[in-house]
């Protein structure tokens, strides 16, 4: 059985295979998305444990697209959601998106795609360790 189901959101079909296939390793159910109109339709369908959702779904290469956070704050509030960037730095997200967090629902960790699959790993623990330890089943 598996551990948990996480949405995996991210418009680059290469890292979204990859990572997907690395987490399945690890005995995730994983249901991926290549874009935000996907992404949203998976997530109202429900069942889904865990959000990991790219902050640019829709275009890489664009500075000012957030459609990833935009899709996390109003789908599915109450699943607890991981931001993949690939900003150079973590830091400068958290500030530079703090004021779009606000009111941001359930547990929400970042992870730059840089840190590699085993630090996704370890926010994914983190994020359900914690849920479990709020429900009293952790």
């Amino acid at each position: 059985m598996p551990k948990a189901t996480i949405l995996f959101a991210d418009n680059d079909p290469d890292f979204l295979k990859t990572r997907s296939e690395f987490l399945e390793q690890e005995d995730y159910l994983v249901v991926p998305a290549g874009d935000p109109t996907e992404a949203r339709r998976k997530l109202e369908t429900g069942g889904i444990d865990l959000a990991i959702i790219d902050i640019r779904l829709v275009n890489d290469e664009d500075e000012k697209d957030t459609s990833g956070l935009v899709l996390a704050r109003k789908v599915a509030r109450s699943v607890p959601k991981i931001i993949l960037t690939g900003f150079p730095s973590i830091d400068f997200v958290r500030e530079a998106l703090k004021l779009q967090l606000d009111g941001l629902p359930a547990a929400v960790d970042f992870v730059a795609k840089k840190e590699g699959p085993e630090a996704l790993l370890a926010a994914i623990r983190r994020v359900l360790s914690a849920l479990a330890a709020e429900a009293g089943t952790g």
